[in-house]
């Protein structure tokens, strides 16, 4: 993990942070625009080994599901998500009519939408975290537009950044165990446990400490936001290996594309979404 890594998250969280405050299009944009080149590099570099997912069918329905996530109504946009997800499924199969004869037609079709799911979906969830105000689930009363829109994003980002730095350091200054060393040679269990340790505690900080959590739920979310961040840096990891790739980009210097920046995000925003939603909420 580089310098580079620390400048991004300092000047990406801000801004972020600062736009999901605000809300509504803006925030609709930044997302859309972060979703688009993780798939994109996802796509091109799947073409460049000979693949060919219909990357515009992809776009357009990563668009429709995030829109659906942001903008539909509360009775409505699980439904519309569900479309969207058809639509990721049916349009890349249609496409494939006028191929008749060509080799990979399924493959193609398949790894188009696993551009959506794997990257758009678990995006989507950062819409529903925004809506997501802990106080008033905790209380019953609202704590104003600050807390509300931004306390379950800003334990989601925090867990995952301190997550993937201690897990970093501490591997790097004392792991002796590799984890999965034909995967991610760089990992270590030191460095697990050590990232497990900190997710924790910047949970408890933020969770508890500032957005009310009652500590039951911060120690548990805790725990699963510090898996789930190191699963999903696995996860990306299992395709970059199959690509043969190291990173999936050079947009953001040394550290690599833009998916590279928020793979520990793509499982960690879903499960802190959902244990919010059924125990929480």
């Amino acid at each position: 993990m580089s310098p580079w890594y620390y400048l991004i998250v300092v000047i990406e969280v801000p801004i972020l942070l600062g736009v999901a405050y605000v809300g509504g299009i803006w925030l609709y944009v930044v997302i859309a625009f972060a979703t688009l080149m993780g798939m994109g590099e996802l796509y091109s570099s799947l073409i460049v080994r000979g693949s060919r997912p219909e990357a515009a069918i992809g776009y357009l329905a990563a668009l429709l599901l995030l829109a659906a996530a942001q903008f539909a109504p509360a009775e409505l946009w699980a439904e519309l998500v569900l479309l969207s997800l058809f639509a990721a499924m049916a349009g890349p199969l249609a496409a494939q009519f006028a191929r008749t004869g060509e080799p990979g037609r399924i493959r193609d079709a398949a790894l188009t939408t696993l551009g959506v799911l794997y990257i758009a979906l678990p995006m989507a969830f950062i819409f529903l975290l925004w809506k997501l105000d802990i106080p008033l689930m905790v209380t019953g009363q609202s704590e104003g537009q600050l807390k509300g829109r931004l306390a379950a994003l800003l334990i989601v980002f925090a867990a995952v950044w301190m997550s993937d730095t201690a897990a970093w350091a501490i591997g790097k200054l004392f792991g002796r165990s590799k984890m999965t060393p034909q995967l991610s040679p760089n990992k270590t269990w030191e460095g697990a446990v050590a990232g497990g340790v900190f997710g924790v505690g910047i949970t408890l900080l933020v969770g508890v400490g500032w957005a009310g959590l009652p500590f039951a739920h911060g120690l548990v979310l805790g725990i699963i936001l510090a898996a789930a961040a190191q699963i999903g840096d696995l996860a990306e990891s299992v395709i970059k290996r199959d690509l043969g790739l190291r990173d999936f980009g050079t947009l953001l210097g040394p550290h690599g594309g833009m998916l590279d920046t928020f793979d520990g995000l793509l499982f960690a925003a879903p499960i802190a979404w959902f244990y919010l939603w059924l125990f929480v909420g």
